[in-house]
């Protein structure tokens, strides 16, 4: 390689050091994954019917146009963090009805189109219709009967 005997000794051992460098970090990340890409989410504790329906709220069924002028019958179950906020949640009936169906007409016919997008809705209509209570809010929205025409 070159007329220096020592020059190539060294090139070789830094080349040597730099693979075994490099393959020794692979295997440790092999062997020892980090606990940061491993995520482990903590299992849903699932109420009890029992405890779920003395907080539930059923919205009426709407019928609207939706954004692109699809006609859709919409009707929900809002289920409350306690009993005062369903009881403000019924008085308050006509306020979330009338919320629920603006929100409606801002959405078009493919906002419905893939699970994904119905919970993303979901969870915009937890947002909104959290502003107007005051003594707790909305923590589930269940869609019991959705047609879209």
């Amino acid at each position: 390689m070159f007329k220096n005997k020592l020059l190539n000794i060294s090139i070789i051992i830094i080349i040597s050091v730099s693979l075994l460098g490099v393959a020794a970090f692979f295997l440790y990340q092999y062997i020892f994954p980090s606990t940061e890409t491993v995520e482990e989410e903590e299992p849903e504790v699932v109420e009890s019917i029992d405890d779920i329906l003395p907080l539930t709220v059923s919205i009426p069924k709407i019928n609207t146009n939706l954004g692109d002028s699809s006609i859709i019958v919409f009707e929900v179950t809002l289920q409350t963090d306690n009993k005062k906020a369903k009881a403000e949640a019924d008085k308050r009936m006509f306020q979330l009805t009338d919320n629920i169906n603006l929100f409606l007409k801002n959405q078009t016919k493919d906002s419905f189109s893939s699970e994904e997008n119905i919970n993303n809705l979901k969870a915009q209509l937890i947002n909104r219709l959290n502003n107007i209570l005051t003594e707790g809010k909305i923590v589930k929205v269940n869609i019991t009967q959705l047609f879209l025409q």
